[in-house]
């Protein structure tokens, strides 16, 4: 990790937003990529000014549905942002300065008894916006995890355990960010970069494919030199 980390440097996208804007993008960023996240959220923040939770549930479903529509699955996250809303507005005056107050387990409980709000999202949160050691996992950070074999389970909470129990509290946030980027530049799902990764000769799925590889070519080997000696045997 102290190699990514050097080579992949923080890039800390929440830095200027609010912690009700870093929620919004986060439920926005679901099951899409992040440059139609960004266009989402750009084209909400346009339409209401502010994203706050007062002008969010001042709006209609509709009209947010309309202008997160680049991000995708607007019909199904627009409900999910107006309740989101709805409810901080009226638990937490608007806030969620009151929730990152919390200590960790608090807090992730409460950013969870809202809408639509998974432990994903409420680990990012906690993370980007509160300072707090969480580490959330997505796609890449799954991938890369199993691909470590950091565990063989794959339920989100698992995950999540594993890599806390393997970083120290206050590196999770920079190397949350730094897999991303390696899972986003070399360590994709298909045809990832092996070649170019700076920790192949670390990572255990590189190892077991270079072994069956080495393997196959041995045994292209061997059978290719057993047709040449019968050839030769022929040829007598």
């Amino acid at each position: 990790m102290r190699v990514l980390e050097a080579r992949y440097p923080i890039q800390d996208w929440a830095r200027t937003m609010t912690p009700f804007e870093v929620l919004i993008s986060t439920v926005l960023s679901q099951s899409t990529t992040v440059a139609n996240e960004r266009r989402g959220f750009e084209a909400l923040r346009a339409r209401v000014g502010q994203v706050t939770a007062d002008r969010l549930a001042a709006v209609s479903e509709g009209d947010i549905a309309r202008a997160i529509w680049h991000a995708g699955l607007a019909r199904q996250k627009a409900p999910r942002i107006r309740a989101i809303a709805i409810a901080v507005r009226d638990r937490w005056a608007g806030r969620l300065h009151t929730i990152l107050a919390f200590p960790t387990d608090r807090a992730r409980e409460e950013l969870m008894s809202l809408p639509g709000v998974g432990p994903k999202t409420a680990d990012v949160v906690l993370a980007m916006s509160g300072g707090h050691p969480t580490f959330p996992v997505d796609t890449h950070i799954a991938r890369i995890a199993g691909r470590w074999r950091l565990t063989r389970r794959k339920d989100y909470e698992s995950i999540r355990a594993a890599l806390e129990q393997w970083t120290p509290p206050e590196k999770r946030k920079a190397w949350h960010l730094a897999i991303i980027s390696h899972g986003r530049t070399l360590c994709k799902a298909r045809n990832p970069r092996c070649s170019d990764c700076p920790v192949r000769r670390d990572c255990d799925w590189y190892l077991r494919k270079r072994a069956r590889e080495d393997r196959a070519v041995t045994h292209e080997r061997g059978s290719s030199t057993k047709v040449k000696n019968a050839r030769s045997l022929s040829a007598r």
